[in-house]
């Protein structure tokens, strides 16, 4: 004689902030179901779409440290110098990570396709 044991568990959408909200309507989405609260729809955006997503989030990354190392060469204050290599210090690593997660969600489901060990359990 077994006994099954059945969850109660009861998770309140508003005691949680939203997790994001939906693109067809603006509903709020809530984990772990992420299904919208109006619509009730749950949709995913394909990697794909991720990875361009990561590509137009990078453009202006790399606009900006473009700018901040023109900005280096006409420096001659050694404290603007300081600062203008700290922020490029900064951007760079982000830069980096935007340019590796397009990279990996846009092969993702390639066959294959060899993913970065930094984004593999």
């Amino acid at each position: 004689m077994s006994t099954e044991i059945q969850s109660n568990l009861y998770i309140d959408p508003q005691a949680q902030a939203p997790a994001g909200y939906c693109e067809r309507c603006g509903g709020e989405l809530y984990a772990p179901s992420l299904i919208c609260s109006r619509c009730q729809r749950r949709e995913f955006l394909p990697l794909k779409e991720l990875s361009r997503s990561y590509r137009a989030a990078a453009q202006p990354l790399r606009k900006r440290l473009s700018q901040l190392r023109f900005a280096l060469e006409e420096a001659e204050d050694p404290e603007q110098i300081w600062h203008i290599k700290r922020r490029i210090a900064e951007l760079t690593p982000m830069l980096t990570q935007m340019n590796e997660l397009a990279e990996l969600t846009e092969h993702y489901y390639d066959r294959g396709y060899w993913r970065n060990e930094k984004y593999t359990l």
